[in-house]
């Protein structure tokens, strides 16, 4: 049943800055769990006697070996995220799901555009990974593929080595990241995520978008599609708050 609870254990887990990390789960004993790239699951958690449940977006493609990536921010004054951060491998939680819509579009269109900010990358690395880690799968060459990740910092830049390597493999994958408080030494795009949209993406036949992060930027980018020429049927998006 699509809602019952399942178990799963934590392989490992690393910052990846700060307030960030990142967290490798295994479901064991033979337990199945089937999810598409992009969707959510809601973890269980109890305090005081009563249970809490908070959703986290599947930040890995669909694996045969039943694991599965997670990548979150500390909530320090939270109740979920601070014990998250303090579990160790081993340590088991419980879940529920697959949930949600925010999934690739079949057939991929001859331009898909994946805009985020901040951990609302997650979904968005489980879609690239299933398109390019994938044995056999991957977009054609006549399939452009482009990622606009707006952070604030370099060390904000979530899977940074992942993506430039992707796009090394891939001539049809472009890596925009762009950080809106650049330090001396940054060579790169500057700016939110927006500019770096009206730079590159301008009305193109063919065109999706996949858009996550707060709800302020994912609004603010679909009112700028809209501008730009895009119906609301070109954009699938997902808001963190």
């Amino acid at each position: 049943m699509k809602n019952a609870f399942h178990e799963a254990y934590l392989l490992h887990a690393e910052y990846t800055n700060n307030r960030t990390k990142h967290f490798s789960f295994e479901l064991r004993n033979g337990s199945q769990f089937d999810y598409l790239p992009g969707q959510f699951i809601s973890m269980a958690a109890e305090f005081g006697g009563k249970q809490v449940l908070r959703s986290y977006s599947i930040a890995s493609s669909p694996h045969h070996d039943n694991r599965f990536d997670l990548c979150l921010n500390i909530v320090p004054h939270g109740l979920v995220s601070p014990w998250l951060f303090h579990l160790q491998p081993g340590d088991r939680i419980e879940f529920c799901g697959p949930f949600g819509l925010f999934t690739l579009r079949e057939p991929l269109d001859s331009i898909s555009a994946f805009i985020a900010t901040g951990t609302g990358i997650a979904p968005l690395r489980a879609m690239l990974q299933y398109l390019f880690q994938q044995p056999g799968a991957g977009p054609g060459p006549d399939k452009e593929i482009w990622l606009i990740f707006g952070v604030r910092e370099e060390a904000d830049i979530l899977y940074r080595r992942e993506f430039e390597q992707m796009a090394r493999d891939h001539p049809n994958f472009r890596f925009i990241p762009t950080l809106s408080r650049p330090g001396p030494g940054w060579k790169g795009h500057t700016g939110y995520v927006q500019e770096q949209i009206g730079r590159y993406l301008g009305h193109r036949a063919g065109f999706h978008a996949y858009v996550c992060g707060l709800r302020k930027m994912v609004d603010d980018v679909r009112r700028q599609l809209e501008a730009m020429g895009y119906g609301p049927e070109a954009v699938s998006y997902e808001r963190y708050d």
